[in-house]
């Protein structure tokens, strides 16, 4: 078992160093994300979502001309649809966890797992396992330690801020093309 298990360390070795490790872990990313925007398809009730959505939008219209024009049958009317606005927005909301609730620890896992494969092995030092083409430091020079270090040909990120960035970066994408996106 033990040899197993060192077989694959040094198996995966590659993924723990850029370029490899940025390739790995936006496989990852979008793996994880189209895993949930799989689930939210399953598990919510997408038209009624987009319906909900629809009204919440014309409500808020709605409340932003009866607010500019101080019409008092229109801020009566703004007034008497807000509960029921309240409401859809609260079922959404519930809607919208139904598949969270079911893969957030997996996902929180995943994500613990990989935070420690890209930690050095004094436990501490974080990995750099992206580098961007230009420097991050120069113009915010607070980012330094937290999200990466600078390096010789750009910005090195560590785990979870590239992970982050590009989980951020196609997320949406993957929402829109999935049919997951509300908006």
């Amino acid at each position: 078992m033990q040899d197993i298990l060192a077989d694959l360390a040094i198996m995966f070795e590659i993924f723990r160093t850029p370029p490899w490790s940025g390739v790995f872990i936006l496989l990852v990313s979008v793996t994880v994300t189209s895993i949930s925007n799989l689930a939210m398809r399953r598990f919510a009730d997408m038209r009624r979502l987009k319906r909900y959505q629809a009204e919440i939008k014309q409500h808020q219209e709605m409340q932003r001309k009866a607010e500019k024009t101080q019409n008092e049958k229109l801020l009566r009317k703004v007034r008497r649809r807000k509960a029921y606005i309240d409401r859809i927005q609260r079922e959404m909301m519930t809607e919208r966890c139904k598949p969270s609730l079911l893969f957030f620890i997996p996902f929180v896992l995943i994500f613990s797992l990989l935070r420690g494969w890209y930690t050095a092995a004094d436990g501490i030092t974080q990995l750099v396992v992206a580098v961007i083409p230009f420097s991050v430091s120069k113009a915010l020079p607070f980012l330094v330690g937290f999200i990466g270090e600078p390096t010789v040909v750009g910005f090195g990120m560590y785990f979870w801020s590239f992970y982050f960035l590009v989980g951020l970066g196609l997320g949406q994408i993957l929402q829109r093309v999935m049919g997951t996106q509300l908006t």
